[in-house]
């Protein structure tokens, strides 16, 4: 795309429907992948299902790029440069993220992963000179409280204190990977190539990393029965080719800190399908947390009084 076309396209916010629509649907798909998650350490252990899973995913993506058209060869600088994102998105962030789940419960742990809006609004000033405007902090305030209100009511799950250290220090872990890798791939170096190329040996390369680790803590490949192969499948085609093609394609327009509010939500609407699924009952508490995180949200949003041009709703291809 050339500079003219690029000034021809029109400005996106996050209210926008072509890219509101795939954010609301990150949050979805990224909701129900907490429980299923969750069950699958039942017969898998974490390191062993994060690796499938991922190079799975990776190979998937791969396919996508090739019948995009896109070049699947990068260069040893852009390998090196997908290798850091995969270890950091992938094998950290994924690998404490299904261990904290035997610690804690889902919810808390999704919980916990919201507060990657800190970390994401932090980076984003430094590293990429991102500075937030007084509604996305304000917003960003009443978000953190219903969260704090949310985490509140989910420890009334946890009785035992040593566990629930052991997964909030694995999930904080997590979060800060995630949010480096985001803020990585929000880099010019992260927008120098089609998202989906990047994404795909990423994915591959942290895959790859689980393996190591899981040989080395678990032993060898151990795999589950029907169910478990069709929950992966389902993790790996729709809870990571699809939406993560969807967020970072979210991300690279609105920018890592108001993309990270699908973070935030997310706890919602997976505490909701928990009242569906594990007749899990909302405490006064839980509902105060919600409606601050939605009343930050708008907030958030609000503050999108200018926004970047879009400069991938056609991706590059080089």
């Amino acid at each position: 795309m050339n500079e003219a076309e690029r000034e021809s396209q029109p400005e996106l916010k996050l209210t926008s429907p072509k890219v509101f629509l795939p954010f609301l649907l990150v949050i979805l798909i990224w909701s129900t992948t907490w429980i299923v998650i969750r069950d699958q350490l039942h017969s898998v252990p974490a390191n062993w299902s994060v690796c499938y899973r991922f190079t799975i995913a990776g190979l998937m993506m791969l396919l996508f790029c090739r019948v995009k058209g896109y070049k699947l060869a990068l260069d040893r600088s852009n390998q090196l440069f997908c290798l850091t994102v995969g270890l950091l998105l992938i094998t950290i962030d994924y690998g404490f993220l299904y261990a904290a789940e035997r610690h804690i419960t889902s919810g808390l742990v999704a919980v916990v992963f919201a507060l990657i809006i800190v970390p994401n609004s932090f980076f984003a000033r430094v590293f990429l000179g991102k500075k937030s405007s007084p509604y996305f902090i304000l917003g960003a305030v009443l978000a953190g409280i219903g969260l704090g209100l949310l985490f509140r009511s989910q420890l009334a799950f946890l009785p035992d204190r040593t566990e629930m250290k052991l997964g909030l220090g694995m999930s904080l872990l997590a979060v800060l990977a995630t949010s480096l890798g985001e803020i990585l791939l929000s880099t010019p170096r992260g927008k120098s190539k089609p998202m989906p190329v990047f994404l795909a040996w990423s994915m591959l390369w942290g895959g790859l990393g689980n393996g190591f680790v899981a040989l080395f803590l678990d032993g060898a490949p151990v795999i589950g029965g029907g169910g478990y192969i069709c929950s992966l499948l389902y993790l790996s085609l729709f809870g990571s080719v699809l939406a993560f093609i969807l967020y970072f394609y979210v991300l690279h327009i609105v920018g890592p800190d108001m993309a990270a509010y699908a973070h935030v939500m997310i706890p919602i609407i997976a505490m909701a399908i928990s009242t569906l699924c594990e007749n899990y009952i909302w405490s006064p508490t839980a509902i105060a947390g919600s409606v601050m995180v939605l009343m930050g949200l708008f907030l958030a949003m609000k503050s999108q009084s200018k926004s970047a041009r879009s400069v991938i709703v056609e991706m590059r291809v080089d």
